[in-house]
């Protein structure tokens, strides 16, 4: 197949960014012919795919958006894209290929201009995740208000994709239902590709080499602030230093640009002695060394750092929202979203009661075992039975 991916930021800011590239790579390494249009100032040396550089500048949530700014980049570009195409024996495309909404305008004006299906990647339910933000009090006036400003033009996104892509895959059935839901989208148009455990990310070194016998250190890799569920299990901690368990420790890896509300609420709890800040990191070696991941989000699709510590070995137990009922499947490994003292209570057992503590490892390794597949091939499946349908019907028409 021939295959034009979109990928336009200037940097690779979210998991989803990086699996979107990857993803790239992995189906130009299985024998496909994949084009990228991507970002001149982006720090990114491909592999397999093949690049076409934009210079686009532009800055993050600021006017004009980046959405818009791609498609003008694209239609200004136009004649040199196909022109490129051409030379690199790509005059006809089998599928335009995008992860996400950020470059769905784009993506749309391409599809109609190179009269191409669009193959798109649903990545996460920002309508429901923002709803649930708002309910639970996590955001400030500011982003509570952009919030509500942005819901309708999510809907429209959503009914755009819905209505013009050919083919649209989700990472877990709620987030598929919600979406034909609000959309009235066929389901015949809609896929389930789940998140996998696979190279490049999960590398052989890592695989099941967490051998810990008994809980106490926990690990938590995610946004350092409200919206991933981190401040729930900092009051978890420090329900537990009230029950004595005031030696455990507990490591947070993610970005630190903004955690002063964070460092303060630790403070303010009084667990500052059991939280250490370690930056944004390569989780493994802290998945290898640690004892627990607790993953408190508020909402997640289908979370990466779930699947890297199932790869480390590292049981893990995480909040029932999203995919993670999905991906985890198993009760003992989910506690409800928000839930302070079940979350609390879930952990202590982990310390306290080594048989259940060896069936979560036994869990994990299960669910690890489910998650082992080629990520590729279920895209490039979906692809190839949709262009399968499509020659059976065309000779019809």
């Amino acid at each position: 197949m021939i295959i034009l991916g979109i990928f336009l930021l200037n940097q690779i800011r979210t998991g989803g960014d990086r699996r979107c590239l990857e993803l790239l790579e992995l189906l130009a390494e299985r024998g496909n012919r994949v084009i990228v249009l991507t970002n001149c100032f982006l720090d990114y040396r491909n592999k397999h795919f093949i690049k076409i550089d934009l210079p686009i500048k532009y800055v993050l949530h600021r006017f004009p958006p980046a959405s818009w700014l791609f498609r003008k980049h694209i239609k200004k570009n136009i004649t040199a894209i196909r022109a490129e195409l051409v030379r690199l024996d790509a005059p006809e495309l089998d599928f335009i290929h995008i992860h996400g909404d950020t470059h769905l305008k784009a993506a749309l004006w391409l599809q109609r201009c190179l009269k191409t299906p669009l193959f798109y990647a649903f990545r996460s339910n920002d309508i429901d995740r923002a709803h649930i933000l708002r309910t639970r009090g996590r955001l400030g006036f500011r982003a509570y208000f952009f919030s509500l400003l942005n819901e309708p033009i999510n809907r429209f996104r959503e009914k755009q994709a819905a209505r013009f892509a050919e083919l649209l895959t989700f990472q877990n059935v709620p987030d598929r239902d919600r979406f034909l839901r609000r959309t009235g989208c066929p389901e015949e148009k809609t896929v389930i590709i789940p998140g996998n455990i696979g190279p490049p990310r999960c590398a052989p070194e890592w695989q099941q080499k967490n051998a810990s016998q008994g809980v106490e250190k926990i690990v938590y890799v995610g946004s350092l602030s409200a919206d991933k569920g981190l401040w729930g299990l900092l009051k978890a901690l420090a329900l537990l230093k009230k029950r004595g368990f005031s030696n455990l420790k507990c490591s947070l890896l993610g970005r630190a640009e903004t955690i002063d509300k964070t460092v303060r609420l630790v403070k303010n709890l009084g667990i500052a002695e059991m939280v250490s800040f370690e930056g944004y990191q390569d989780p493994f070696p802290y998945l290898v060394s640690g004892d627990l991941m607790v993953y408190p989000t508020l909402y997640d699709a289908y979370p990466d750092t779930v699947l890297e510590s199932l790869h480390a070995g590292c049981p893990v137990i995480a909040s029932s929202v999203g995919g993670l009922p999905d991906l985890l499947r198993y009760p003992e490994l989910l506690f409800e979203s928000g839930n302070i003292e079940e979350m609390a209570s879930r952990i202590e057992r982990c310390i306290t009661d080594s048989v259940f503590y060896r069936r979560l490892r036994a869990l994990c390794a299960d669910r690890a075992q489910a998650h082992r597949f080629d990520w590729a091939e279920r895209f490039e499946k979906a692809m190839a039975e949709f262009l399968e349908r499509e020659s059976q019907v065309s000779p019809q028409k």
